[in-house]
């Protein structure tokens, strides 16, 4: 039988081997690799295949149902102008507003009444525009046009600039691998961010502006340039190389 001086040994030596087993069981793993966090980008310049040109109309008169009635008339007119003109266009009417009108000084006296509407015009019809605009000048003033992509041509330009961004993108992973030698078979793709970058501030292609004409007068058909528009898109890539 053992003594006590003994058998008080055998419990340390038990008790500091059971310690350094929880010890060894609860050091860290080792790390798991290197991560890479990459950005790509793609841009792409693409002709505008779509224009929307605003129209007002302005009339002033001391009677306030006349000069209504005479917006309602030449904006009837004019929006069946622009219709015959370019029947696949989409021609909306808004912003129909009406403005006393004071004579000055201190009394405030109501001499009138200011009548304006808006009405736009969305088409991807850009050889009928100038017929279009033309058409629609003998009776309304042209605010503006502005040119750029229509939706399905921003779907299109989507889808590409999405494959070029991530094409661009796992050539610098691949870069990176070669550059700590890892094999490019084990490099591991975590994550990807998309993100849009604000399109640059360009020049309008082209903005088109006149003054009221004369309903009985002809108006000469303008000249437009659709131009580009540049389409960008940015990815962030989180990737893991291995530990060696």
């Amino acid at each position: 039988m053992p003594s006590i001086g003994r058998l008080s040994m055998i419990v340390l030596l038990v008790i500091a081997m059971t310690a350094g087993e929880v010890v060894a069981q609860a050091a860290p793993p080792r790390g798991e690799g290197t991560t890479l966090l990459l950005t790509g980008a793609a841009e792409i310049e693409v002709a505008n295949d779509e224009a929307v040109a605003q129209f007002y109309l302005e009339q002033q008169d001391v009677d306030l149902q006349r000069a209504q009635s005479m917006v309602n008339q030449r904006v009837a007119e004019a929006v069946a102008q622009l219709k015959r003109a370019d029947p696949s266009a989409l021609v909306e009417t808004a912003g129909y507003s009406s403005y006393p009108i004071y004579q000055p000084g201190t009394q405030r006296k109501l001499v009138g009444w200011r009548i304006r509407q808006s009405i736009s015009l969305r088409t991807t019809d850009l050889a009928a525009l100038p017929r279009a605009v033309a058409s629609a000048q003998q009776q309304l003033a042209l605010g503006g046009v502005d040119f750029r992509l229509s939706r399905s041509a921003r779907e299109r330009v989507e889808g590409e600039l999405i494959e070029r961004a991530i094409a661009n993108v796992n050539s610098k992973i691949a870069a990176a691998a070669r550059a700590l030698n890892v094999p490019a078979e084990k490099v591991r793709l975590e994550e990807l961010n998309f993100g849009v970058l604000p399109p640059p501030v360009m020049p309008m292609a082209s903005q088109a502006r006149a003054q009221m004409m004369a309903g009985a007068t002809a108006v000469e058909e303008p000249r437009f340039d659709a131009g580009r528009s540049l389409q960008q898109l940015t990815v962030t890539a989180k990737a893991r190389l291995p530990a060696p």
